[in-house]
């Protein structure tokens, strides 16, 4: 009995042996306000011999790697959009855990703590810390415009414009300023468009948008902006000045002039909306839609030849396409079935 109390104890002091032989690491990775970052990687690297180890911090931004030895290692911390951080050495305790809480920041964090302060305490250059600011919110708003969120994007886009405009008349430093003018540029444009696509009052985009189009005659998301001012405005005029733009660019495209043709038919005038769907083969002659409208013309001034021809071709080109069934039944029809 006595040996086998000794057999069992034996592994239990094998276990504690092991345990007192290696350290741990734990922490957190977090950002300036104190959350986790998605992504974020932890790397130690071992400064005595070619070994690493990634680890990722969870949901809450937490991390722990155990069995380590008690060597002295390299400790890296990256995560997109944020400054790497790395500390060594980072020397591991024997049978206890190293705690390591970091926060990383961004580029425009990183700028703002290191800006020059005066005797009391406050900006030594007052458009310094504007001028941060404005970059950071500019820099929150272009993912957002990138997806195409233009109305979660502009709120954003207006402060950086508003305050690096600020930041421009109070910056000391001349090279900062000259820095800032392309800046301000960009934003100016970024603005037009957001305002343009998503804005209460698009016309109120028109300032930004001209500016930019002068520096950039060919900036095709300037162009369209400027066609939904025009719309905002009922400036006929210079809607078509700026799609004949967009063709000049493009060419000739068969969905503008298409969507002319519908505009024209709508408004009752069919004269106009047929020569625009001629228009739409000329450039695209397999634009089924086109020959199913022009059919409807021709049905409708009597041109019952025109109508088949046109209602043919259509179902020739989209058989299974949304207005295929009316086709199909319009040319069961004895008047249009027994013309030649």
């Amino acid at each position: 009995m006595r040996r086998l109390i000794l057999a069992l104890t034996i592994p239990a002091a094998c276990l504690s042996i092991h345990a007192e032989s290696t350290g741990r690491i734990s922490g957190k990775v977090l950002d300036k306000a104190g959350k986790a970052i998605p992504g974020a990687k932890v790397n130690l690297k071992r400064m005595d011999m070619n070994w690493s180890k990634d680890i990722f911090p969870d949901k809450n931004g937490n991390f722990l790697q155990v069995g380590l030895e008690p060597k002295e290692f390299i400790l890296t911390v990256k995560a997109e959009g944020y400054i790497e951080y790395t500390e060594q050495p980072v020397k591991i305790p024997l049978a206890d855990v190293l705690v390591r809480n970091i926060t990383l920041l961004t580029q425009t964090e990183t700028r703002t703590q290191i800006v020059v302060t005066g005797p009391k305490g406050t900006p030594d250059d007052p458009g310094v810390v504007l001028d941060l600011e404005g970059r950071d919110a500019f820099n929150q708003a272009i993912p957002l415009y990138n997806e195409g969120k233009f109305d979660e994007a502009l709120p954003q886009v207006e402060k950086a414009y508003k305050t690096l405009t600020e930041a421009e008349g109070k910056l000391k430093d001349e090279q900062a300023k000259a820095d800032l003018a392309p800046e301000l540029q960009k934003i100016e444009r970024v603005l037009g468009i957001c305002i343009a696509r998503a804005g209460a009052k698009k016309e109120e985009a028109e300032p930004f948008l001209l500016k930019a189009l002068e520096r950039n005659p060919k900036d095709e998301a300037v162009i369209f902006g400027l066609i939904e001012t025009s719309k905002a405005k009922s400036d006929k005029i210079a809607e078509q000045k700026y799609r004949d733009m967009l063709e000049t660019l493009h060419g000739p495209n068969p969905d503008v002039a298409y969507n002319k043709g519908v505009e024209a038919f709508n408004a009752g005038n069919s004269k106009e909306a047929k020569a625009h769907w001629l228009r739409t083969l000329e450039i695209a002659p397999t634009y089924a839609e086109a020959h199913y409208m022009l059919a409807m013309v021709d049905f409708s001034d009597n041109n019952l030849r025109g109508t088949k021809q046109h209602l043919q071709k259509y179902l020739e080109l989209a058989p299974n396409g949304k207005n295929a069934g009316t086709a199909k039944e319009m040319l069961r029809d004895p008047a249009l079935k027994n013309i030649k």
